[in-house]
């Protein structure tokens, strides 16, 4: 596991996510990771989401 960052005027797309879900901000680091968030965000037979930070 590694640590949940990125650099200002870096290359990739990261930013934080509202999940309904959780009723919390969940991180993503590309536009691939929030659009799975979404998707999972829809999922009823989901408990949660969450994003490791170390």
């Amino acid at each position: 596991m590694r640590g949940f960052r990125w650099a200002k005027g870096g290359r990739g797309f990261a930013g934080w996510y509202w999940s309904a879900t959780t009723r919390d901000h969940v991180g993503y680091e590309s536009w691939l990771e929030r659009d799975r968030l979404i998707l999972l965000d829809f999922n009823p037979q989901l408990a949660a989401v969450l994003a490791a930070l170390a």
